[in-house]
C-alpha cells in the first residue's frame, strides 16, 4: 500500500471482533487492497453513529489511515446492504471465510471483489443457493491463480460427456471410470450452465477436493456449521 491514507475505498466487512473497551478489530475485503485489518476506534460507545454499519454483507466505502500493519478507520459511508437470512446467511459466512483464506492481505483482487458482490446478490435472491456457491468457488479458484480447465483433460484431450473423471492436483482432470465427476457436469461448469441434481452433487465433490488441496488440512469453521444447518432444514 502506498501513501499515508486511503479514501472511500469500496469494501465489505468480513469479520469483526471487540477490542479493548470501545474498539472493534475488522478484517475488511477492499476492492483495491485485498484483505485489510483495521482498527475502528470508539465504535462500541453508545453514541457511535457507525457501529451499525460495520457489519458483514454491507457494501461500504471506507477511509483509513495507513500507519502500520493495523490500519485505523477514519470514515464510513454506507452504499448498500445484502440482508441474508437462514441458509443464505450461513452460506455468506462460508464465502467470507473462503475470501479470508484465498485473498492475501494488500493483494488487489478487483475481479474476486466483483465475484463476491455478485455472489451476495445471488444469495439474497434465495434461489439456486448451492449453484451460487459452486460458481463462486470456481471463480475464486480461477482468479486466485488455481484455475483448472473444465473442458479439457490435463493432457489436452477434450472432455467427453459420457466419460467420468477425477481431479489430480498440479495436473487437472484425468479420465477414470470410477471418477467423482462426469464429463457432462464438467461441460456444464465450463459453460456456466444451470446445475441440478447429480451435477450439483458432483460439482460439490469436485470443488471440495480442489479447495481442500489448497487448505492443506486447515478446517473451515463455517463448513461444519453449514453442514449442520442443512441437515436440519
Amino acid at each position: 500500500m502506498n501513501g499515508s491514507a486511503v479514501y472511500l475505498q469500496p469494501a465489505f466487512v468480513l469479520q469483526h471482533r471487540p477490542y479493548r473497551e470501545a474498539c472493534v478489530l475488522l478484517d475488511v475485503f477492499t476492492r483495491d487492497f485485498g484483505v485489510v485489518s483495521m482498527l475502528a476506534k470508539g465504535v462500541r460507545k453508545e453514541k457511535s453513529k457507525i457501529a451499525g454499519l460495520l457489519l458483514p454483507f454491507s457494501a461500504l466505502r471506507l477511509s483509513f489511515v495507513d500507519k502500520n500493519e493495523l490500519k485505523v478507520l477514519s470514515q464510513v459511508e454506507y452504499v448498500d446492504s445484502y440482508p441474508l437470512e437462514r441458509l443464505a446467511l450461513y452460506c455468506g459466512f462460508y464465502v467470507n471465510e473462503l475470501v479470508q483464506i484465498f485473498v492475501h492481505k494488500y493483494d488487489p483482487q478487483p475481479e474476486i471483489f466483483s465475484c463476491y458482490e455478485r455472489c451476495l446478490s445471488d444469495l439474497l435472491l434465495g434461489e439456486r443457493i448451492e449453484q451460487t456457491l459452486r460458481y463462486f468457488e470456481l471463480d475464486l479458484l480461477q482468479e486466485a491463480g488455481y484455475a483448472v480447465a473444465m473442458d479439457y483433460e490435463g493432457d489436452g484431450k477434450p472432455i467427453q460427456t459420457r466419460q467420468r473423471y477425477n481431479f489430480l492436483a498440479d495436473f487437472g482432470m484425468v479420465a477414470d471410470s470410477e471418477g467423482l465427476i462426469g464429463g457432462e457436469t464438467l461441460s456444464k461448469l465450463s459453460a456456466r450452465a444451470p446445475l441440478e441434481g447429480r451435477a450439483l452433487v458432483e460439482a460439490k465433490l469436485l470443488f471440495r477436493k480442489m479447495l481442500d488441496g489448497h487448505l492443506q488440512g486447515r478446517p473451515l469453521k463455517s463448513r461444519d456449521v453449514l453442514a449442520k444447518i442443512i441437515k436440519y432444514l
